[in-house]
């Protein structure tokens, strides 16, 4: 586990010093960070929450972002619960240009895992390429397999009026995957990961 973080370490600053002259300046990103408060959302193999992990993930992003001259805008700061209409009031009322929500994914099985990211059928024709440079940007940063690019009627994808992508940045029930989730220098690999493909989307 050690040497996978020091190799999520060493992406993060070659990626950011390639990356360096992008610009973003003016741009208007919302970033949701998905659950939060009373929904926890899932439960870890490793024990670790879903809306602790999106939230630290999300914050990671939003110093990238505006460290580059982004505008950034969150449906939620903190630990606490906000409904879907309300990221949706929050995402649109700001006027966003694109909105990116981050999840971890989960399931039955402790055998599932990978990267999968989803964009909306009838949404803006620019939130399929937001999320595949999304999905791009996070298996190249986390080696992990690629599940690749799907369509989903999620409420926050439906109800944005920007290209808007959902990010499931790994597998908490599988225990392998939820080790690395719970290790910082793995979301911070996240974070440059997502911030990578927001530069790539904007350039």
């Amino acid at each position: 586990m050690k040497k996978i973080v020091a190799l999520l370490a060493l992406f993060v600053a070659i990626s950011f010093l390639g990356n360096a002259t992008a610009n973003v300046s003016g741009m208007i990103v919302c970033i949701d960070a998905g659950h939060g408060g009373s929904d926890s959302g899932a439960v870890g193999a490793c024990g670790l929450l879903e809306k602790d992990v999106n939230l630290d993930v999300a914050m990671r992003l939003k110093n990238r972002l505006e460290r580059s001259g982004a505008r950034v805008v969150m449906t939620r700061d903190g630990d606490y619960y906000v409904s879907l209409e309300e990221r949706c009031a929050i995402a649109n009322n700001a006027g966003a240009d694109i909105f990116i929500s981050i999840h971890c994914n989960s399931y039955s099985s402790p055998d599932a895992n990978g990267i999968e990211t989803y964009w909306y059928t009838y949404g803006s024709s620019n939130s399929e390429i937001l999320a595949s440079e999304i999905q791009y940007s996070l298996v190249s940063a986390l080696g992990l397999r690629d599940r690749g690019v799907k369509q989903s009627g999620f409420y926050v994808l439906k109800n944005t009026a920007m290209p808007a992508a959902l990010a499931e940045l790994a597998f908490i029930s599988n225990p392998n995957e939820c080790d690395m989730l719970s290790d910082p220098g793995a979301r911070d690999a996240c974070a440059e990961a997502i911030f990578r493909a927001v530069l790539n989307y904007a350039g």
